[in-house]
């Protein structure tokens, strides 16, 4: 399993989300929502969008382009969306948040 460290669990507010870098040039969108975090891609799967300039609340990520939305714990879409979100297996090691970008959660 080729797990990636993204970053402590701190850097993630609660409610909130953050975009990380990975080795390679993928990015990763990480999200905080009662307590657990979540991992998807940072880009719209509609257009090539930053997901991380969109909203995120109790659990639903909105892209600001067109409004569409999806729920982060299991990246279906909600409302307007047409497709599911690519969402990725997060680890955790006491702190330390890891993801595997290669296998679904």
């Amino acid at each position: 399993m080729a797990r990636h460290f993204v970053c402590k669990s701190e850097d993630i507010v609660e409610n909130g989300m953050t975009a990380f870098d990975l080795a390679g040039g993928r990015t990763v969108l990480m999200l905080k929502f009662e307590e657990r975090i979540f991992a998807c891609d940072n880009v719209c799967p509609h257009q090539e969008v930053r997901l991380d300039e969109g909203m995120f609340d109790e659990g639903i990520l909105t892209c600001h382009q067109h409004l569409w939305q999806w729920n982060v714990a299991t990246g279906e879409p909600v409302g307007l969306a047409e497709c599911p979100l690519k969402t990725y297996r997060v680890h955790m090691d006491d702190d330390s948040v890891y993801v595997d970008p290669d296998v679904d959660p």
